[in-house]
């Protein structure tokens, strides 16, 4: 019987031996969260002892945090590295979207912001003006690009290649260089090393519309469709009819060598000769097919493209005037000082003049002193570093535990409040709501 009555109550006792941690559990969390008389309405969470490990912590995160930027290695792109064929594929893709077309490698322009790279790293330095002056135009320049129209972006501290281009691309400067329709050629240069007590890398993007316009010859010679000219017609003369229709002119008459014998002959008229005349083309209409002004250091440049014969080029400033210069055949540029036209309301015009006197104008732009055709990108996307075989953000990783420890604390807080509102603990209240500000402050510092 007693054997019977152990095997009924065999699965109460195993219930309760399953019970009985989860209670254990259950009591130590009400003491732990909620405030009652077993705690003496102080919830074990907001005492002294927890408060001060969760400083401790709090300072240890940011402490590990800087650690890992200053000494962690970046680790290499997962999608796609920073490298140039990589930079120049995404740049011709977004400008596809556009419906542009692709942007043409040049390897003087990549000597050029290769430079620029180089110059940055070594100097420690994130800027368009290199810290001697400088500027973007002198690296392009110098490495041998004469150019109409050029451009620069500038980026540091990504590890993808996708990173750079879509911070470029929702960056209204950065994205009208990458589709900006007059642009031909790019270059890419890139540099990695130690800036600013971390490991970098400089991104430099160069773009660019050479002066030199290349003309693609046919391999074939274009055929040309020629058309039979007739001969020009003879007309008779006669003679005879023409001293009867010219009575009172007088007809002159010559002595010839021959023996008299010779029986006399009217002399024929020799027929008319025909000779080709050239007939000159009409003029081409001159006419200016657009402009451009382009900072360069203290100066502005400014440039005109004609169509036609011009025979002088002005540009109109207010109350004065450049006159421009040929650069090509239908490129014409100038200079002027920024400070000239650093004034309220002066409008920039061009008037090209042609060979017959007649003129034509353009309104160029209502000038205000801006930043050339320069942007750049600083560390606007978190770095990835690795610890122990693992890629982590830990800045992604610092944000987040702030935040889940304010929230977390700010709960207890909340509800040791309004369990026993009639039973507070002044100084629980304030020892938790300080290590909340802590908490804060450290969040905002970054």
């Amino acid at each position: 019987m007693e054997y019977v009555l152990n095997f009924i109550l065999l699965p109460t006792k195993g219930l309760q031996a399953v019970l009985a941690p989860l209670k254990f559990l259950a009591l130590h969390v009400h003491d732990h969260f909620i405030p009652h008389h077993r705690n003496n309405y102080q919830p074990h969470i907001l005492g002294h002892r927890s408060l001060a490990l969760m400083s401790a912590l709090l300072v240890s995160v940011k402490i590990f945090t800087l650690s890992v930027i200053s000494f962690g290695p970046i680790v290499p792109a997962f999608s796609s590295a920073i490298t140039e064929g990589n930079i120049i594929s995404l740049t011709n893709q977004s400008r596809e979207s556009y419906g542009l077309g692709d942007l043409k490698y040049s390897p003087v322009l990549d000597k050029a912001a290769q430079a620029k790279a180089d110059d940055m790293l070594a100097k420690g330095y994130f800027s368009h003006t290199t810290p001697d002056g400088h500027t973007p135009w002198d690296f392009i320049t110098g490495a041998g690009y004469t150019y109409l129209m050029a451009g620069e972006n500038l980026a540091v501290n990504f590890t993808e290649a996708e990173n750079v281009e879509s911070a470029w691309m929702n960056s209204p400067g950065h994205k009208a260089n990458i589709v900006n329709k007059n642009f031909e050629e790019i270059g890419i240069g890139i540099a990695q090393g130690q800036y600013q007590d971390h490991t970098a890398i400089f991104v430099v993007q160069m773009f660019g519309t050479p002066v030199e316009q290349k003309v693609t010859l046919n391999q074939q010679p274009t055929p040309v469709q020629t058309a039979q000219v007739p001969p020009p017609a003879v007309v008779p003369v006669n003679v005879a009819a023409a001293q009867e229709s010219k009575p009172n002119e007088k007809v002159a008459s010559f002595k010839t060598s021959s023996p008299q014998n010779q029986p006399k002959s009217v002399p024929t008229a020799n027929p008319p000769q025909t000779f080709p005349l050239a007939v000159a083309p009409p003029p081409e209409k001159i006419n200016i097919q657009q402009g451009d002004i382009k900072l360069v250091g203290p100066n502005a440049e400014i440039i005109a493209q004609v169509t036609g014969p011009a025979v002088k080029v002005l540009a109109y400033f207010g109350p004065e005037a450049i006159m421009l210069s040929p650069k090509s055949q239908y490129v014409w540029t100038g200079k002027v000082q920024t400070a000239s036209l650093a004034k309220n309301n002066i409008t920039v015009r061009l008037k090209a003049f042609a060979m017959d006197g007649k003129s034509v104008q353009l309104k160029l732009a209502e000038f205000s002193l801006g930043v050339p055709n320069i942007v750049d990108v600083p560390n606007s996307t978190p770095v990835h570093y690795s610890i122990f075989g693992k890629t982590f953000d830990p800045k992604v990783f610092e944000n987040r535990f702030y935040l889940l420890f304010i929230a977390g604390l700010l709960s207890c807080l909340i509800l040791a409040i309004a369990v026993k509102k009639h039973i507070q603990h002044l100084p629980l209240i304030a020892n938790s709501s300080f290590v909340v500000i802590v908490a804060a402050l450290l969040f905002w510092t970054g």
